[in-house]
């Protein structure tokens, strides 16, 4: 039967089945490992953007005055604010509190006057416009009163009309309980009440593409220093947590479309190796190059097609159905990801593309064979290239450590230095593979008389074997070692990245339950008074609270130090544990943190002088002398803490901020303390115990997809470098036949397949193993920090690979042994 060029691939990939279906399978494993990890980045990315947009709407900056400040924005302040360049548009907000009757009694709420522009809607999602006698309450408050929309409210003794009620975002740092009305309604009741013709309580602003927010910040602060300025940002704690997510996908993503094609070119060299006598006949019968290069090219554009699209629909199916499996599987909630199937269609285009360019290799050597190689069989397999390999290795090399150097230490933006990290990394990998074959040899020549000395003469014939094979082999120890890179990169970055998160968690939580304003320097909490309330609640052994962080100054003699400084119940907190104890006899006290005692070369006992800047004095003003009673390690909110009792260090920008709690029951100590929010609403109550039990949820969620998929790419990557293995081992049953006729037993036979099988996995893992280590320490270069490697993944994934290689190998190589010696000398293995 004659066969089409395009009729022959198939009928090749036919005739090799497990060969075909390990290559499509390891390409489905990776595509769509690599789609889903790359969707849920970006859905990543837009959910932390969201959370952004939620609490602050379109917002870039907000600016205002400190509550109870004799100073507040006029119309001239929002004029020069217009006139800014960099700044796209302002809107006036009010803040006040207005009695709201609620039909049994009267109240203050918290009101906000705004106007009916885009800034104002994001940021306190409304959608309705206001007018002169309209109101909009949150549901929870609506819900209380009995209203619905259309109902009428008396606020200050006058009527409102309901037009709106907001979803109560506890979430956005709001109290639960608002009012809005219109800006210029507010502007005239807080005129008539208090006297006071205000323009703004503060301003949101909406900066031009391209401004740079923080230098915006900055500029406007320069018009007045006692502006209160926030900035609409990620939480950074969580922006590092998805740069590290999205590093970890991209380096993780290249890795395995390493392995990936590193198995695929393993089993074309098998198949190479076992058709070069059939390819050889085609040559002497008239077959060109173009001819043979485009059956493997077929052969390995169908395995890639097929393996893509199934990895696509894979995708697909795990993000719609597979999150209900998981969920109960791992017993945890998995996020819901919108699946863009534009940009799932481009990463599967991408990654085939890059699948089929390392596939051209194999293509291209077919084309090598000569129709003298029916009649010559050279099993030497040794590079022919060395010289330019080792050009292009130690190049690699090089470059890495230069583009490393330049991208830490030189580039400006983060962007940059990013993109230097990751360039460096996959150069130093690439390097290292490029380079490794070529010392594989003289290092096994090395160790054979070692190995020979130790195991015997069985070891002895299986390295001397394996050293004209390098060349042949190379992919397969490639292969192993970047199955190992990923399970030394993943499990150290997965390991390190819970570590921080719980790191982060124990600095937040010194003690087992915190209470913490939502409102920030717009507290109305008075600290003495919730303090109070909290110490009656049964269980509560002790609590402390402390401010928001100011400003002062440490005076010397050549230069003052500028300090934060947070006021707080000092000897409450010393009897916590969170301040050392206090150095006290009699004088004025003051406790410093760590970081600033190492800057600045100050020791517990140590008496310094500090003070305030004095706006009518314009200049520094004296307190007195302090002494430090303690070097602080345990909380990290400002750099110097004193007591409440210093009235000097109170003013409008000095807040209530958070009070430490320890209870003895902690489940039933937070339920009580909820019952402060009827007198406290802006309270947020928050225990470790919770937090941590969220944070783990949340790592599970967010890495379980990875875990399972790694897992079972894993392992479909051992089995299609056992079945290499395998084809490696049958092409040279010839050999094993004459070993058997000369000295080898059966055992010696089974010795010297073990002894290569482990030799391969033993390299292989301990190239991957170095790379691995190496390659996580450059990728933490981008946010330096303490490395947590996992060692029980590590050794477990070791000790699968060579407990795999023994159960599988030593039955292969009975059956090897036991076979008949003439049968195998005149069967033809190619």
């Amino acid at each position: 039967m004659i066969y089409s060029k395009f009729g022959l691939p198939i009928r090749f990939l036919k005739a090799n089945i497990l060969i075909t279906i390990t290559s499509i399978i390891g390409i489905i494993l990776s595509v769509s490992l690599i789609v889903s990890m790359t969707l849920f980045s970006l859905n990543a990315k837009q959910t932390l953007k969201n959370e952004v947009t939620k609490m602050y709407g379109k917002m870039d900056i907000s600016v205002g005055y400190e509550n109870d400040s004799e100073k507040f924005i006029d119309k001239s302040f929002l004029t020069a604010l217009k006139s800014n360049d960099n700044i796209e548009q302002v809107s006036s907000v009010l803040i006040s509190q207005l009695t709201l009757d609620t039909g049994a009694s009267k109240a203050d709420f918290y009101t906000v006057g705004v106007k009916n522009d885009d800034l104002s809607k994001s940021r306190y999602h409304f959608k309705e416009n206001l007018e002169e006698n309209e109101i909009i309450v949150n549901e929870g408050l609506a819900e209380a009163l009995g209203k619905e929309t259309g109902s009428n409210l008396e606020v200050e003794e006058r009527s409102f009309k309901l037009v709106e009620t907001l979803e109560d975002l506890n979430s956005t740092g709001l109290t639960p309980d608002i009012l809005l009305v219109s800006h210029h309604r507010l502007q005239e009741i807080m005129s008539d009440k208090y006297n006071q013709d205000i323009e703004a309580t503060y301003l949101l602003i909406k900066a031009k593409e391209d401004v740079e927010k923080l230098s915006l910040a900055n500029e406007i602060k320069e018009i007045d220093k006692d502006l209160r300025i926030e900035i609409a940002e990620e939480d950074p704690f969580l922006k590092s947590n998805f740069e590290s997510l999205n590093i970890f996908i991209i380096v993780l993503s290249f890795l395995i479309i390493i392995v990936t094609s590193l198995l695929i070119i393993s089993n074309f060299e098998v198949f190479l190796y076992k058709y070069k006598n059939q390819f050889a006949i085609m040559r002497s019968i008239g077959a060109t190059t173009k001819q043979l290069f485009l059956i493997v090219l077929v052969q390995s554009f169908f395995i890639t097609v097929t393996g893509s699209i199934l990895g696509l629909c894979i995708s697909i199916f795990s993000n719609n159905y597979l999150h209900e499996w998981l969920e109960k599987i791992f017993s945890f909630t998995t996020s819901n990801i919108d699946f863009n199937f534009k940009l799932a269609w481009l990463i599967t285009l991408i990654c085939m593309l890059i699948i089929q360019l390392f596939l051209v290799v194999p293509a291209i050597r077919i084309t090598k064979v000569l129709p003298l190689k029916v009649i010559q069989d050279n099993e030497e397999s040794n590079f022919k290239t060395f010289k330019y390999n080792r050009f292009f290795g130690k190049l690699f090399l090089v470059s890495s450590l230069i583009i490393m150097v330049l991208g830490k230490f030189l580039a400006s933006e983060e962007d940059n230095q990013v993109m230097s990290i990751l360039l460096s990394a996959i150069l130093l990998v690439a390097g290292i593979f490029i380079l490794f074959p070529i010392y594989l040899s003289p290092i096994l020549m090395r160790l054979a008389p070692l190995i020979k000395k130790c195991l015997g003469n069985a070891s002895y014939i299986a390295i001397k074997n394996i050293i004209p094979q390098v060349k042949k082999n190379t992919f397969v120890i490639l292969t192993i070692s970047a199955l190992m890179i990923i399970a030394v990169f993943g499990s150290i970055m997965l390991n390190t990245i819970q570590k921080n998160e719980e790191k982060y968690l124990k600095e937040q939580f010194p003690t087992s339950i915190v209470l913490k304003s939502r409102l920030g320097l717009n507290s109305t909490v008075n600290p003495i008074e919730i303090q109070t309330e909290a110490e009656r609640i049964t269980g509560i052994d002790k609590s402390s609270s402390i401010s928001t962080k100011a400003g002062a100054e440490m005076i010397r003699e050549h230069q003052n130090i500028s300090f934060d400084y947070t006021l707080g119940d000092l000897h409450n907190m010393e009897e916590q544990g969170l301040i050392p104890v206090l150095q006290y006899d009699g004088d004025k006290i003051i406790a410093i943190s760590e970081e600033f005692a190492k800057k600045y070369n100050l020791k517990a006992g140590d008496i310094v002088e500090i003070g305030k800047y004095s706006e009518k004095e314009q200049r520094v003003s004296s307190s007195g002398n302090y002494k430090i009673g303690a070097i602080v390690t345990k909380i990290k909110e400002s750099d110097v803490y004193i007591d409440w009792n210093e009235d000097e260090y109170r003013s409008n920008f000095i807040v209530f901020h958070k009070l430490y709690v320890e209870g003895r029951n902690v489940d039933q100590v937070v339920e009580e303390l909820e019952q402060l929010r009827m007198h406290f609403p802006e309270i947020q109550i928050n225990s470790y115990e919770e937090s941590l039990k969220k944070s783990k949820d949340m790592f599970y969620q967010r890495w379980s997809i990875f875990i399972v998929v790694i897992s079972v790419m894993l392992i479909s990557v051992i089995v299609g470098v056992f079945n290499t293995l395998i084809n490696n081992i049958n092409s040279k049953r010839k050999e094993f036949a004459i070993l058997r006729t000369i000295s080898l037993s059966k055992s010696g036979i089974i010795n010297v397949i073990l002894t290569q099988i482990i030799l391969y996995l033993l390299i292989g893992l301990s190239l991957g193993l170095f790379t691995g280590v190496l390659l996580t320490i450059v990728i933490s270069l981008i946010d330096p920090g303490k490395l947590y490697i996992n060692f029980t993944i590590i050794g477990l994934m070791a000790g699968i690979m060579i407990l795999m290689a023994f159960v599988i190998f030593i039955p292969f190589a009975s059956r090897l042994g036991n076979k008949k010696i003439i049968l195998e000398l005149n069967q033809d293995s190619k």
